[in-house]
């Protein structure tokens, strides 16, 4: 139990050396840490993190704002199990039970209060610290089994109790148990951790790391999200929840979440880091949104405007939104109507919300994008913005893979753009084969239907660009080429507008 005893004169010095040491580590550490943590919570749990709180992030980076102290606690568990348990029965405790017992109930109280309070910010990591516990639990358990099959003071209890004739076979089985429950945990563990970061979360493109979520000292949102009922409820609770979704612990400032009281909407737009706008029909109509964009611009937030362009959702064209602005956001003073336009119209291309899986999420992820670069830790670090913003698993950057053709009907107007741009992004593809040079555009009618056409080689592709007037050419050639195509099994790549402007209607 004991390596030298404080009877032996040789010995007889070190125990002031032990208690020094035991209230330098033990004692004074732990309260150091949780002085730290006391000092700071409030700054981590606001999402405000200054130079005291960021250098110590270690502490607290894990876990989730409500279990700031969780590693003090983690702590003192340790502490107890690896020292001071040797304080029990300090003279025979290791020829008896007490300490074994004592150690497997905590760890089993620390794993049920783990499981339930589930402290920590990432599944993966809450999985890997109930596997560690588990384990260490059945360790201790294993452990008393053993102690009572080698220990002569317990004579034939381990045939009795554990059930093997000998101490060897109880080694063998614990050993064997023991690698079983290694192996197990570890493919629990690599499951899981392999779903964690497959998980549908936005992540840096140029580190593949989650985006840190910093928000400024006088703010406690990252965005104020402000929309017309009529028009905009359903989509503005839409982008709130996804963003949620993709964008764990992002606050955004929603009317029914956070709306106490309809007379402090300018408190609560200034207490957002970033105002976004979506804008629908009637927007520019209602009272209180004009008070929260009058609010946005007082307080100089920076404008993140999202354009509904489905006119059976209540989406217009920006000139028909700026039209209803300059009709209404006359007050206070209309001379501050042509800053208005310009931040909401101007400074930034409005993001057109898209309802369609990944084009949804493109809508999504460049929302986040606009949030980030207005956030106070990106700002002082605009180039880890600089590759985008990324989902796991989902259609990320395209790429030509080798020689291709597209196919445009001259009739088919907007088409031959299309393929335009397309040419030219040839080059700047991620990960792209193909030159501007090995993108081939010719004319569907003489391809498919001219007598002396040249044969189709490499990836042949027929461009179908969608609108209000993509079937209504007077000779009716997009759809003769459009059947022409399918009956030669060459794919057709549809190009849907969006905008009305452009004669954008629903699929």
């Amino acid at each position: 139990d004991v390596l030298c005893s404080a009877d032996d004169d040789e010995y007889s010095g070190l125990d002031a050396y032990f208690w020094v040491f035991f209230v330098l580590w033990p004692v004074l550490v732990p309260l150091a840490f949780l002085v730290l943590l006391l000092s700071i919570r409030s700054e981590v749990r606001a999402q405000r993190v200054r130079a005291t709180a960021r250098a110590c992030r270690f502490l607290w980076r894990d876990y989730d704002p409500g279990f700031l102290f969780w590693e003090v606690v983690d702590m003192g568990r340790k502490l107890f199990l690896a020292s001071l348990v040797l304080f029990i029965q300090t003279d025979d405790g290791s020829s008896k039970l007490l300490r074994l017992f004592v150690a497997s109930v905590v760890s089993a109280l620390y794993l049920a209060v783990l499981a339930l309070a589930r402290p920590f910010k990432r599944h993966d990591n809450l999985y890997l610290a109930c596997t560690a516990n588990l384990m260490l639990m059945c360790g201790f358990v294993l452990g008393v089994a053993i102690q009572l099959c080698e220990s002569a003071a317990y004579e034939d209890m381990c045939h009795t109790l554990v059930g093997f004739d000998s101490a060897r076979g109880a080694n063998e089985f614990v050993i064997a148990l023991t690698a079983a429950m290694l192996a197990a945990s570890l493919l629990v563990v690599l499951f899981k951790t392999v779903s964690a970061v497959r998980m549908p979360t936005i992540r840096l493109s140029s580190s593949g790391r989650p985006p840190v979520l910093t928000l400024p000292r006088t703010c406690d949102f990252h965005g104020f999200i402000s929309h017309v009922w009529r028009t905009g409820q359903d989509q503005t609770h839409t982008v709130v929840r996804q963003l949620q979704l993709l964008l764990p612990g992002v606050r955004i400032w929603l009317d029914v979440d956070n709306l106490d009281d309809v007379g402090r909407l300018e408190e609560a737009v200034a207490d957002a880091m970033a105002f976004l706008v979506f804008l629908s029909v009637g927007y520019f109509k209602s009272f209180n949104c004009r008070r929260e964009l009058y609010a946005a611009l007082g307080s100089n937030r920076p404008f993140i405007p999202i354009q509904e362009a489905d006119v059976d959702k209540g989406g217009a064209s920006i000139e028909a939104l700026k039209a209803e602005c300059c009709e209404h956001c006359d007050e206070p003073a209309p001379s501050r109507l042509p800053l208005l336009l310009a931040r909401v119209f101007e400074e930034a291309a409005p993001i057109v919300w898209v309802r369609g899986n990944d084009f949804q999420l493109v809508s999504l992820k460049a929302i986040a994008l606009r949030m980030l670069r207005h956030s106070p830790y990106y700002a002082s670090r605009p180039a880890e913005l600089a590759g985008g913003v990324m989902v796991p698993r989902h259609s990320g950057p395209c790429a030509f893979s080798g020689p291709v053709t597209i196919l445009v009907c001259r009739a088919n107007e907007g088409a031959v753009g299309i393929a335009r741009e397309l040419k030219t992004a040839a080059r700047e593809g991620r990960g792209s084969t193909a030159s501007a040079g090995a993108v081939a555009i010719r004319d569907a009618e003489e391809a498919l239907e001219g007598v002396n056409a040249a044969p189709l080689s490499g990836r042949v592709v027929f461009l179908l660009y969608l609108n209000d007037k993509t079937f209504l050419d007077a000779g009716g050639a997009v759809a003769r080429l459009v059947q022409a195509a399918m009956d030669r099994r060459i794919a057709i790549a549809m190009v849907h507008e969006q905008d009305p402007t452009c004669g954008g209607v629903p699929f």
